[in-house]
């Protein structure tokens, strides 16, 4: 492989080509996570990579509980198999939390708060099953007394995402009549079972072989732990088969076994015009995502370098341009506007968004 081909082996190994399996829960497992700050997009990250690309079956996995939301790594929100979630936070939780010192003193919140957020939130929800986010907080507003106008959200946020990477609360279930996911407790008996060391190689293992090829930086940026752990675990995944190494443009990678074999019968399929949401894993599983994103274009992806992510346009592998669906009930269902110095082909755009499970 050589590195003008590393985005087209990427989208093969992510499952954008090439897909076969038709069972959202199994597609996130594989993924390991899928970032979900904007949660309609993931769902249609994850619709993306199975067969039927339904949305509707992406929702039950939802609703089942089998597929949850809850904050994993890097302090951000993803999308998870619910029997990962313990894993991935006897990994990251500790971490996470110690670098959110400062923030929690500033807005106040002591170990006896905590403990009290998390009996109001325990017996809320054992009390009246899940709850919206609306709910949860008005639960916590005995914790809320003499704090300023000004940092009441981030109080509030700091409580509901310290339980969750506590392993007491993840989001399950859509809200009644809501399109809001809502609050459950979740089941921590298996927890204190964690072998930390396997669960750091199996999950890596997920991550190489569903994002490969994948570079250490990359598996230490996208998992927000530390370099030294990575490389072993890399290595001992090595020894065992599980992934093998590979150099792309003078530098070392980690891939799956047979995603040069899936390359030789996919690329060109990978080359096909696709619409991705903004946070999709194709776009922000990387430290270095320049094979997919030029970076003199990330300014257009990322306005402001806000954290927010527009849509991309995907052609001949590589982001071409921006999208969103019209806002018009009668004509073109997607609006396009392509990169400076670059042009997409606004017919197959169109065609793609016919079938595209945004568009649904």
């Amino acid at each position: 492989m050589d590195i003008a081909q590393v985005s087209a082996a990427r989208m093969i190994a992510l499952g954008l080509v090439g897909a076969s399996g038709d069972d959202p829960a199994e597609v996130v497992r594989s993924l390991a996570c899928v970032q979900a700050q904007a949660l309609p997009g993931a769902l249609v990250s994850v619709a993306l990579r199975t067969a039927s690309q339904s949305l509707p079956a992406v929702r039950a996995a939802i609703e089942s509980g089998a597929v949850v939301r809850t904050w994993t790594q890097r302090g951000t929100i993803h999308l998870a198999a619910a029997e990962d979630v313990g894993g991935i936070l006897a990994l990251t939780a500790p971490r996470l939390m110690r670098s959110q010192t400062a923030r929690r003193d500033h807005f106040g919140v002591s170990e006896a708060m905590l403990e009290d957020a998390a009996v109001l939130a325990e017996s809320a929800i054992s009390a009246r099953g899940p709850l919206s986010r609306e709910d949860l907080l008005a639960e916590f507003a005995p914790l809320m007394d003499g704090i300023a106008e000004a940092d009441a959200y981030g109080r509030e946020r700091y409580l509901i995402t310290t339980l969750a990477m506590q392993g007491i609360l993840v989001q399950s279930g859509f809200a009644a009549g809501s399109q809001e996911l809502a609050f459950v407790l979740r089941d921590r008996s298996a927890d204190a079972v964690v072998d930390s060391e396997a669960a750091l190689r199996d999950w890596l293992r997920r991550y190489v072989l569903s994002h490969g090829p994948v570079t250490v930086d990359d598996a230490a940026r996208w998992t927000g732990l530390p370099k030294t752990p990575i490389r072993a675990a890399l290595r001992d995944l090595v020894d065992d088969g599980s992934i093998v190494t590979t150099t792309i443009g003078e530098r070392e990678h980690v891939q799956a076994p047979d995603l040069d074999d899936r390359l030789g019968v996919w690329e060109d399929e990978a080359r096909t015009l696709r619409l991705l949401p903004g946070f999709d894993e194709l776009i922000l599983g990387y430290k270095d995502r320049s094979q997919t994103l030029a970076p003199v274009h990330e300014k257009a992806v990322v306005p402001g370098g806000n954290g927010m992510f527009k849509n991309t346009v995907i052609t001949d592998t590589r982001a071409r341009g921006t999208w969103k669906r019209s806002p018009r009930k009668t004509g073109p269902k997607v609006l396009i506007e392509p990169f400076a110095g670059e042009s997409i082909d606004v017919e197959r755009a169109e065609a793609a968004a016919h079938t595209h499970p945004a568009f649904g």
